[in-house]
This record gives structure tokens, C-alpha cells and sequence, in this order.
């Protein structure tokens, strides 16, 4: 009689258990699977329809389900997860559609698919709840062998973007830009270079070049030698020289007339501008009326130029001297009047 109880009591857990939901371990939470073909083509997609029931307030971790449910198997799309409620229930049925596809041919199983989930989001303790395995058969894609082959399609060529081009472009500003910095640095390097080996010569004095021109000159015997109008143009032309060095006036680019105006402004006694004019009145007539000066005359001018050179130089010396002594003069006024201002200052 015991035995038989014992029996009983195994067949109804056993009735139980069957009539209990076989895909959760909770009551009233189930997860069913369902596809919308049998059989397919090798590549070809088929959409799965994945339903969970439980209550509202339950979470689901749908992350659970990856891309590939198995190396048959591909998920490569889904769908957003929608809610539908119950009627006279807490509970609500939650549906997501996965397009699934695979390129092995024959029965292929489709796996359970597992959904993890808790009762709340505090709830530290997780379940789990699982579908049916399923299989869909594929088919091999058929080859028409009646038709001709077709011939092998090249690549399409593809338009180059700008989003493609930006990197080279970039690169080629950088590297032109580089090369440029180069040039500089090396043409800068090479200036200095060159600046440093030119040689810095001192500036000889207008009178140094003058007295040693005129030397030159009376050596040549060009006068003697019949060449009168060379012999003015090279006597006047160390007169200029020596005026633009010596008094700055730009006397190589003026007529007589300019030059000797502009040396009137140096205020020199009229015996030393009457050398200057009296040549340069000479030189004129040589090469503009061609006339013949006597031996007494090239001489005289000579000797004016040579005066006007010498006493020119003195009278810029003196004056210079005079400009200094009066500027020490007056620098000596300012500071005797200032310290006499502060003194009365620091008086009061």
C-alpha cells in the first residue's frame, strides 16, 4: 500500500511538471520561438519571432542575444522590442523579430535561445528562461547549367571623394611646406655666410682720394700730351667727388652751375670759391666751345683745384672744431642751469 502511494505521488509531480511552463522556471513566464519558413535558400534570410511573458515589472537582459546564435546561425537585423499587456493580467508579452540567415544547406538547428531576467530593478538574483530548439531546411541555390556563361564583370570604378582626398592633400601641403622651410633655412645659412666673408674696408677720407688723384693726374702729362678735354674732365670730376664726399652735395650729377650754387651755402672766403668757378669755367669752354687753354692756364687750374681742395678741407676742419665747441658750450650752459634749478629747489 506504501508503494503504491509513492507511486501516485510520483505521477503527480511528474503531471505537475508537465503542466507547469518546461521554458522558465517561473510560473506564468514562458519564451517561445517561432520562424516564418521551413525552408529556405542557402544565404537567404528568414525572420524568427521571439515572445517572452512575464510580468511587467520583471527586467529583461536582452543583451543575451549576440550576433551569431551558433557557427550556422547569424542574426543580421532586429527589430525594436515591443509591449503587449494582457487582459485581466499584470503580465505582458514582449516580441522582438530577429532576421536570421545561414549558408549551410540540409537541416540546420536553430539553438535555444536564452533571456536572462530579474523581478526588479534591486533584485540581486537573476533567471533565466529558455526557447525550443528548431530546424529549417536549406536548400542549395540552383544552377541553371542551360545557360551560356557570362562573361567576368571588372570592378566598377568608384569617384575619388573629397573625404578621400583630404589626407593627401594634407600630406602634400605639409611636405611642400617642409621643402619650403628648408630652402629658407639653407638660403638664410648661405647669406650669413656670405656676409661674413665680405670684407668690411674702412671708408677712405674725400681728402685722402682727392690729394692722391690729383698726384695721379699731374703724372699722366695729358695736357702735354695734347689731351686737353681729358685733362678737364679728370681734373673737374676729383672736384666733384671731393665735394660730394667732403660737404655731401651731390656735385657728379649737377652742372657747374648747380655745383658752385650749392657751394656758396658752405660760406667759404671768396678766394677759394673763385679758384673752384674759375676751373670749372675753363673745363666748360674745353668741352663745349672747344677752346685751347695755354700752358699758363692748365697749369693755374691745376693749382686752383688743388687750392680749392686744401683750403676747402681747413675750412670744414675749423668749422667742425666750432660746431663741437659750441655744442660742448651749450651742453655746458644746460647742466650748470640745471643743477642751479635743483639747487634753488632744494633751497626752498
Amino acid at each position: 500500500m506504501r508503494r503504491i502511494l509513492h507511486f501516485i505521488n510520483l505521477i503527480a509531480v511528474i503531471t505537475l511538471i508537465s503542466f507547469t511552463d518546461n521554458h522558465c522556471i517561473a510560473q506564468n513566464i514562458y519564451a517561445n520561438g517561432s520562424i516564418d519558413k521551413d525552408s529556405i535558400f542557402a544565404g537567404q534570410t528568414f525572420n524568427y519571432k521571439l515572445d517572452v511573458r512575464m510580468p511587467s515589472d520583471y527586467i529583461v537582459d536582452w543583451s543575451e542575444i549576440k550576433d551569431t546564435l551558433s557557427k550556422n546561425i547569424d542574426i543580421v537585423k532586429r527589430s525594436d522590442i515591443s509591449m503587449t499587456p494582457i487582459n485581466n493580467s499584470n503580465d505582458v508579452i514582449l516580441s522582438q523579430l530577429l532576421t536570421m540567415t545561414t549558408f549551410d544547406t540540409g537541416y540546420v538547428e536553430i539553438p535555444k535561445i536564452s533571456l536572462k531576467y530579474s523581478k526588479s530593478t534591486n533584485d540581486t538574483s537573476t533567471y533565466a528562461c529558455f526557447t525550443e530548439y528548431m530546424d529549417i531546411y536549406v536548400q542549395a541555390v540552383p544552377i541553371d547549367t542551360t545557360m551560356a556563361y557570362k562573361p567576368i564583370k571588372m570592378p566598377i570604378k568608384q569617384n575619388i571623394t573629397i573625404e578621400e582626398t583630404i589626407p593627401y592633400v594634407g600630406g602634400a601641403i605639409v611636405l611642400a611646406a617642409l621643402i619650403l622651410l628648408v630652402l629658407y633655412l639653407i638660403r638664410k645659412f648661405n647669406k650669413k655666410e656670405e656676409t661674413e666673408e665680405v670684407e668690411i674696408k674702412p671708408q677712405i677720407p674725400a681728402i685722402v682720394t682727392a690729394r692722391e688723384r690729383l698726384s695721379q693726374l699731374k703724372e699722366a702729362t695729358l695736357w702735354q700730351s695734347g689731351k686737353i678735354k681729358e685733362y678737364y674732365t679728370d681734373l673737374t670730376d676729383i672736384a666733384r667727388e671731393y665735394l660730394k664726399g667732403q660737404f655731401n652735395i651731390d656735385a657728379t650729377e649737377m652742372t657747374s652751375d648747380e655745383i658752385l650754387d650749392e657751394v656758396r651755402k658752405l660760406q667759404l672766403d671768396n678766394s677759394t670759391f673763385s679758384k673752384l668757378q674759375n676751373t670749372l669755367t675753363t673745363a666748360d669752354l674745353v668741352k663745349f666751345a672747344k677752346a685751347n687753354p695755354s700752358t699758363a692756364q692748365n697749369e693755374s687750374s691745376f693749382s686752383d683745384i688743388n687750392s680749392f681742395v686744401e683750403d676747402s678741407y681747413v675750412f670744414h676742419q675749423e668749422m667742425e672744431k666750432k660746431k663741437a665747441e659750441e655744442a660742448k658750450a651749450n651742453k655746458y650752459d644746460f647742466e650748470k642751469e640745471t643743477n642751479e634749478n635743483q639747487e634753488m629747489e632744494e633751497t626752498k
